[in-house]
């Protein structure tokens, strides 16, 4: 029963968030492989949930990435919303 409990406490050690964030990032990659950009919105989500993990681990290069990667999901986003405005250009 030992082992079953230390697989909770890793497993969980960080409420879950960092299982939301991977979910969502997968989920994410293959929206945006399917063509949907929903996935932008889905990686900008993850983003966030990343940040937030950062402060729990309490590392500064993790709250960066998530960070950048937060503005590169949300250009992708942004640039996909304007060509379907304007599909000439």
């Amino acid at each position: 029963m030992e082992l079953l409990s230390q697989i909770r406490h890793y497993a969980f050690q960080y409420y879950g968030v960092d299982w939301a964030v991977t979910l969502m990032v997968f989920i994410g990659i293959f929206l945006l492989g399917d063509k949907k950009k929903a996935g932008f919105l889905l990686g900008m989500l993850s983003a966030a949930l990343a940040f937030i993990f950062s402060f729990q681990i309490g590392s500064i290069a993790n709250g960066v990435t998530a960070l950048v990667l937060f503005i590169l999901y949300f250009r992708g986003y942004w640039k996909w919303r304007k060509v379907e405005r304007n599909p000439a250009g």
